[in-house]
């Protein structure tokens, strides 16, 4: 008797809830669907039970996250999809596998959340910094350069004390303008200007670039720096200025982790359908509970461990605002003392 009231209990449960709940089996037939998935995705839940999800769901992004999720041969996997339009609805997905005791996969889960609203409160708030970013990246570039001029002597000889104050005036400066352009470059991803600039793009000359540029900075920490590029990969099509940005903050970021004597590798390569970048370092790594909020904006680890390195929490934002504007998909792997491991993976077509 318990199990059966459960079981009449189960759908007004699920109907009741604010996000939509999704359920296939392992060969991706709709086992389960609650009246806000039905709402959300367009369907007749009754009528579409026992059949292929392809059949019922118009979203190809959301089909394909599915059957990925149902064909990958690994422990545990989630995956995330944001901002799939549909309708008036701009949706959250959030798809995982689910696996017996024994671990066979028995099927899949997805859970939808409208996200229109907040959507709408980010737009509000992007607008206003990007906004008072360029009111200020003026005054601050003008500043900057006004103290270059006074510490190369160019207006008169500056004593010891002088010097040091203006370096470090020099310093909060160019923070604070570092901060300005990572707001702009975000602003910039989600406003969608990318989409007005798409060429094809040779990612084995932009890594060569970008660890050009980053070896200065590798030197002055005694980093070795090691590329790895598999030969006559195709191009891809996306934003020239947006993909650098994205190389060089992952490469950036994983010299600024890793301490004096340390290794960084970056490496391309083909991968089925996608171009594959991996940025390892031997690094000071991410806490587990750090690792689901390292991209969030304005996002740093607070410790001991980290208290010395600066940066503006920005970084790792833009990388993945890039990435999900050209439809790839960014993965983290890191253990505390050992290092970590970015992977990106971007659609060849």
């Amino acid at each position: 008797m318990p199990h059966r009231i459960m079981k009449e209990s189960l759908n007004p449960i699920l109907d009741s809830l604010a996000d939509g709940i999704l359920v296939t089996d392992a060969q991706g037939n709709i086992i389960l669907c609650n009246q806000k998935a039905e709402t959300m995705l367009g369907i007749k839940g009754e009528d579409a039970l026992g059949q292929q999800v392809q059949d019922h769901i118009k979203n190809e992004a959301l089909i394909k996250l599915i059957n990925k999720t149902l064909s990958l041969n690994v422990p545990y996997h989630t995956e995330e999809v944001c901002l799939i339009d549909s309708g008036e609805t701009r949706l959250r997905i959030h798809v995982s596998p689910v696996r017996a005791g024994s671990g066979l996969l028995i099927g899949s889960v997805t859970l939808l959340h409208d996200v229109a609203q907040l959507s709408a409160i980010d737009k509000v708030k992007s607008n206003f910094l990007a906004m008072v970013s360029h009111q200020l990246k003026s005054p601050l570039s003008s500043t900057l350069l006004q103290t270059s001029i006074l510490l190369d002597g160019m207006v008169g000889e500056l004593n010891e004390k002088q010097r040091d104050l203006l370096q470090k005036v020099k310093a909060k400066t160019k923070g604070m303008t570092d901060l300005v352009n990572d707001i702009l470059d975000v602003c910039y991803i989600e406003e969608g200007g990318y989409e007005t600039q798409i060429e094809p793009l040779n990612l084995s000359e932009i890594l060569n670039r970008t660890i050009e540029v980053v070896q200065p900075q590798a030197q002055d920490k005694n980093i070795s720096l090691q590329i790895t590029i598999e030969d006559n990969l195709p191009l891809i099509n996306g934003n020239k200025s947006s993909i650098e940005a994205m190389f060089l903050n992952l490469v950036m970021n994983a010299i600024k982790y890793t301490l004096s004597g340390g290794q960084v590798s970056a490496g391309l390569r083909k991968d089925a359908e996608y171009l594959e970048l991996k940025v390892s370092d031997t690094g000071i790594g991410i806490e587990d509970k750090d690792i689901l909020r390292i991209f969030d904006k304005f996002y740093r680890e607070r410790s001991e461990r980290t208290k010395h390195i600066g940066g503006t929490g920005l970084g790792l934002s833009i990388v993945k605002g890039v990435v999900d504007a050209h439809r790839g998909s960014i993965y983290v792997e890191s253990e505390v003392g050992k290092g970590t491991t970015f992977t990106v993976l971007l659609p060849i077509r």
